[in-house]
C-alpha cells in the first residue's frame, strides 16, 4: 500500500475515533434496518472475518451512515451493492490474493498455497455429505487425544526421558554399588537374578540370595521368612517366632535398612526405615511356618488376626515366589537353594489352600 494512501486512511480512522469519542456518532453498532426491500446490518468486524476482497469498488457516504443514520443513506448504499451483482444473483469475483494485490512475500505465498490446497481437499472430501459428520469428528478427536497420550508415554519410557529424570543417575550408581551392573552398564549375574524377582522388592530378594541368608534355614523356615515379601497387611498381631526365625527376620530387616541407606546416600527420596517396613511385612511368618510343617488350616487361623482369605492368598502367591527363587538359584548355580525351594513349594502346596474350589468338601 502506498505511504500516502496509508496515511490518509490512518487520518480518517483517527478522526472517526475522535468524533465517536465526542458523541457525534448517533447509531449504536450493530445497527439493523431495512432499505430497498433488503434487510441489512452495520457492525464492526475484524480482519479475520473477511473471506475475500472483490474486484469492484463503490463510494459510500460514511459520515451520513455513521453520524446521521438516515434511511436514505442506507438505501442508496444498498442499491449500490445490488448494482454490483452479476447476472442479478452473483456478486463480483474475488481478487486473486497474489496477482490482484501484487503481494509476493514468501510467507504470504506459502500461506496462500497451503490455504488453497486445504480448500481443494475439503471440497473433494466425502465427509461433507456424511450424516454422522459430528459423531466422526468427535471420534477423530478422541483418537488423536489417545495417540498423543501413547506418544507421551512412549517418550517417558525412552532412554532419553529416563536420563532427564533427577534420580536416574542415582539408581544407576546403586545398581553399580551392589554389583547388578558393571561400569559399562552391562548386566551382571546379580542383575539377571534381580530380573527374576517379581513377587517382592527386587533388590532385597537379590541380596537375600547372594548373602546366603536361606542356606542355614530348613525349607519350612525359608518359606516362612519369604512370606515377608508377599504379605500385604501392615498391622497384625505380633507373631511368636522361634530363635532361628527371629534371627533370620532381623538379618533380612538389616539388609533392607542397608539398601535403603545406600539409595538415600545417592540422593534418592527414600527413608531407610520406611523402605524396609514397606517391603517387608513379617505378620504371617509364624502362620506360614506352621502351615509348611503340616498344621491344619483351622489351627493356623488361631495364630493370627489376619482374615482367612488373606492367608490363603498369601500362601498361593508364596508358591510363585518359590518358583522365582528356584529360577534365580539356577542362574546362580546354587543347587542347594534350588532343591530347598522345591521342598518349600511342596510343603505349602496342600489341603484346602490349593483346592480346586473352596466349595468342594468331603471329596
Amino acid at each position: 500500500m502506498p505511504k500516502s494512501k496509508r496515511r490518509n486512511e490512518d487520518e480518517y480512522f483517527s478522526s472517526l475515533t475522535n468524533r465517536k469519542g465526542s458523541g457525534t456518532i448517533k447509531i449504536e453498532l450493530p445497527y439493523h434496518g431495512t432499505a430497498a426491500g433488503i434487510n441489512y446490518e452495520v457492525r464492526g468486524i475484524e480482519s479475520k472475518e473477511l473471506s475475500c476482497i472483490c474486484n469492484r469498488k463503490i463510494t459510500i457516504d460514511q459520515v451520513r451512515l455513521l453520524e446521521d443514520g438516515s434511511n436514505a443513506a442506507f438505501s442508496k448504499t444498498v442499491q449500490q451493492l445490488l448494482g454490483t451483482k452479476i447476472d442479478g444473483n452473483k456478486y463480483p469475483p474475488a481478487l486473486h490474493p497474489l496477482k490482484g494485490k501484487t503481494l509476493f512475500y514468501v510467507n504470504l505465498v506459502e500461506a496462500y498455497h497451503k490455504w488453497t490446497s486445504l480448500l481443494q481437499k475439503m471440497a473433494s472430501n466425502k465427509c461433507h455429505g456424511c450424516i454422522k459428520l459430528e459423531e466422526h469428528i468427535s471420534l477423530a478427536k478422541e483418537i488423536k487425544k489417545h495417540k498423543e497420550e501413547v506418544s507421551n508415554l512412549q517418550f517417558q519410557m525412552s532412554d532419553e526421558a529416563l536420563q532427564q529424570m533427577p534420580d536416574f543417575q542415582g539408581r544407576i550408581y546403586v545398581l553399580k554399588e551392589i554389583g547388578c551392573i558393571d561400569g559399562d552398564l552391562v548386566v551382571q549375574i546379580k542383575g539377571r537374578v534381580a530380573c527374576e524377582m517379581n513377587s517382592g522388592e527386587e533388590l532385597i530378594c537379590t541380596e537375600c540370595l547372594f548373602e546366603n541368608q536361606l542356606d542355614d534355614l530348613e525349607p519350612e523356615e525359608a518359606v516362612a521368612i519369604m512370606s515377608a515379601f508377599v504379605f500385604q497387611q501392615r498391622k497384625t498381631s505380633e507373631p511368636s517366632l522361634t530363635p532361628r526365625l527371629s534371627q533370620a527376620k532381623n538379618r533380612l530387616y538389616s539388609t533392607a535398612i542397608r539398601l535403603g541407606e545406600l539409595q538415600s546416600n545417592y540422593n534418592l527420596q527414600i527413608n531407610p526405615e520406611e523402605y524396609a517396613n514397606e517391603n517387608l511385612k513379617f505378620g504371617l511368618v509364624e502362620v506360614v511356618y506352621e502351615w509348611a510343617k503340616g498344621t491344619p488350616f483351622v489351627d493356623i487361623c488361631e495364630l493370627t488376626d489376619v482374615p482367612e482369605g488373606l492367608i490363603v492368598r498369601t500362601i498361593v502367591r508364596l508358591d510363585e515366589t518359590c518358583r522365582e527363587f528356584k529360577n534365580a538359584a539356577a542362574i546362580m548355580g546354587n543347587s542347594a537353594v534350588y532343591k530347598k525351594m522345591e521342598s518349600a513349594s511342596n510343603a505349602i502346596k496342600r489341603d484346602i489352600v490349593f483346592a480346586a474350589s473352596l466349595y468342594v468338601t468331603g471329596v
